[in-house]
């Protein structure tokens, strides 16, 4: 798709981007921009984005998909649950 600029250097993005949406505008390292859209995140959610956060999310659920977790309905689970409750 090619964008041509107007005189005050504007272009229209096409329907696929919403009216009101923020876009980053990034600089490639061939000259050229990437467009992405752009959501807010609540202040009090910003941890979870954190990188060591997100990379504490991807462990679990690697070990979930490798078969490495305890359901809380097993001996093993429930045995967790009462630790965690102090009994």
């Amino acid at each position: 798709m090619m964008l041509v600029p107007d005189a005050r250097r504007r272009v229209t993005l096409p329907a696929s981007f919403k009216a009101g949406q923020p876009v980053s505008i990034e600089p490639l390292e061939d000259g050229t921009y990437r467009l992405v859209p752009m959501v807010a995140i609540p202040e009090n959610q910003l941890w979870a984005w954190r990188s060591d956060v997100q990379a504490s999310v991807e462990t679990s659920l690697s070990e979930y998909h490798d078969g490495d977790a305890t359901t809380l309905e097993s001996q093993e689970g429930k045995k967790l649950l009462r630790k965690l409750e102090g009994k």
